[in-house]
C-alpha cells in the first residue's frame, strides 16, 4: 500500500492496468462506462481500497474490487494483484461506449 492516498479513478484504472492510457480511463468516465459503487464515476473521483470498479468496454463488462492502492510504475504482473475480479462478461451487442 502507498502512503499517497486515494488514487483519482482515471489514474487508477491506468496504473492498475485496465486501461490503455489515464486519458483513455478519463473517456471512458465521461462516456459512463465506468461506475463506482454502482454510480457514474467522475476521473476526478477519489477510490480507496475496498471499492467496487465496474468498466463497460466494448466487449466485455467487468468488476473488480480494489484490494490496494498501486504504487506509480507498477508492473502489469503486480498490478493484478491489487484488485480481485468480482464480475466478467462478454457482450455479444459492442454497444455505444468509448473506444477501446
Amino acid at each position: 500500500m502507498t502512503d499517497e492516498g486515494p488514487l483519482r479513478v482515471d489514474v487508477l484504472l491506468h496504473r492498475l492496468c485496465l486501461t490503455k492510457s489515464r486519458s483513455e480511463a478519463k473517456a471512458a468516465c465521461e462516456a459512463g462506462a465506468v461506475l463506482l459503487e454502482g454510480e457514474p464515476a467522475r476521473p476526478s473521483d477519489a477510490v480507496p481500497p475496498g471499492r467496487r470498479i465496474e468498466v463497460r468496454y466494448p466487449s466485455r463488462t467487468l468488476e473488480v474490487e480494489l484490494l490496494e492502492t498501486p504504487r506509480k510504475g507498477t508492473s502489469k504482473k503486480a498490478a493484478r494483484e491489487l484488485y480481485k475480479v468480482l464480475r466478467e462478461e462478454r457482450r455479444s451487442d459492442p454497444g455505444t461506449f468509448w473506444e477501446e
